[in-house]
């Protein structure tokens, strides 16, 4: 068994070898850590490389994102969703200059006092920029950790704490070393513990329990491939104003083509009230939803997407295009000349 002296250096020399090179981890600037923390919180690394770089083309410095609107923001923003972060990012960066003389505080506690900045996030920025020997504890570190120790969740911070106590200079590795660990060996749908560091002293693979979870694994998918589909409800606005209905064009990750703006119902919610949601949140604006006049269904993998089509105006507001390329609005005649899924299409039939 490793005993657990040997666990940082073993990690450590792992990572040497199999590191990711991302930007982000070049550089010691606070401003820039946070930036990418931020938006790596809900998004997927190798879609965020291509958004941070922009963001810094645009804003470089804390005192460039400070003297920016949202109207400067949005734009390097959009596609990245979840709009309340970059929200949250512009207004920390105001108060940044205004209150702290542009300088970040390098206590947990007085980062969390700013907006959008949580334990994990001010870990991070404390770990990364300023060298503190402090766990940043995600998904994955508190998978790691869990699993080598064979302990609950709740047993994990300790445990971290006592590690990067007796590494205080490696801290930002450590906190990188299993991150990246957690990402590309020991994720929540595999374990590939005999290429795992780690394993000799690892309690989930010596005492037996990844066998006994792969097997249950299995048996799981077998029955969700004769499981009949799951089914998701999408709400569709058919925004329409003077004789003339709102287009949304998809960027081009998702395709590109022309929709009807709205999105997936959430647990609980009525067709109504996930309209008046999504276009709030896509949109910016409140609107009347009317029954919808057409419901489409498809079926795609294991799920049976399932389209709700209502009529909406807007009560309140002026639409802003936060999550799409752009927006238009059409008359019918010119319906023909926007490329649209063929569900979509469907609507503008009975319209």
């Amino acid at each position: 068994m490793t005993r657990p002296k040997d666990f940082a250096p073993s990690l450590l020399k792992w990572y040497d070898a199999n590191k990711r090179p991302l930007p982000w981890r070049k550089t010691k600037n606070p401003y820039r850590i946070w930036v990418s923390e931020v938006m790596l919180q809900q998004t997927q690394v190798s879609r965020g490389i291509e958004f941070y770089n922009r963001f810094l083309a645009k804003f470089p410095t804390l005192s460039s994102l400070a003297k920016a609107s949202w109207r400067n923001v949005l734009p390097v923003w959009r596609g990245l969703g979840y709009y309340r972060r970059g929200e949250n990012l512009l207004r920390t960066a105001k108060l940044l200059v205004s209150e702290y003389k542009g300088k970040f505080p390098q206590d947990k506690k007085s980062l969390q006092q700013l907006p959008g900045i949580g334990p994990y996030t001010a870990a991070a920025i404390v770990s990364f920029a300023f060298d503190q020997p402090e766990p940043a504890i995600d998904t994955n570190v508190k998978r790691v950790l869990g699993r080598f120790y064979g302990c609950p969740e709740v047993g994990v911070g300790p445990r971290a704490v006592s590690i990067f106590r007796k590494h205080k200079k490696q801290s930002a590795e450590l906190n990188h070393a299993l991150m990246d660990l957690g990402s590309a060996l020991c994720t929540s749908r595999k374990a590939l513990c005999e290429e795992c560091p780690l394993s000799k002293g690892c309690d989930y693979y010596q005492s037996g329990k990844r066998d006994v979870w792969a097997a249950q694994s299995a048996r799981k998918t077998k029955r969700k491939r004769s499981a009949a589909p799951s089914i998701v409800d999408v709400g569709c606005a058919c925004i329409h104003r003077e004789g003339k209905y709102l287009f949304a064009k998809r960027i081009a990750a998702k395709g590109g083509k022309w929709e009807f703006p709205g999105g997936k119902r959430e647990k609980g919610e009525s067709i109504r009230s996930c309209l008046k949601r999504e276009i709030q949140e896509e949109l910016g604006v409140e609107v009347s939803v009317r029954p919808p006049f057409l419901v489409e269904e498809f079926t795609e993998k294991n799920f049976t997407w399932r389209l709700h089509f209502c009529r909406c105006r807007i009560l309140r507001g002026r639409e802003q295009c936060r999550e799409h390329e752009k927006l238009e609005w059409v008359t019918p005649d010119d319906f023909s000349n926007y490329p649209m899924p063929k569900e979509n299409r469907r609507a503008l039939s009975k319209l």
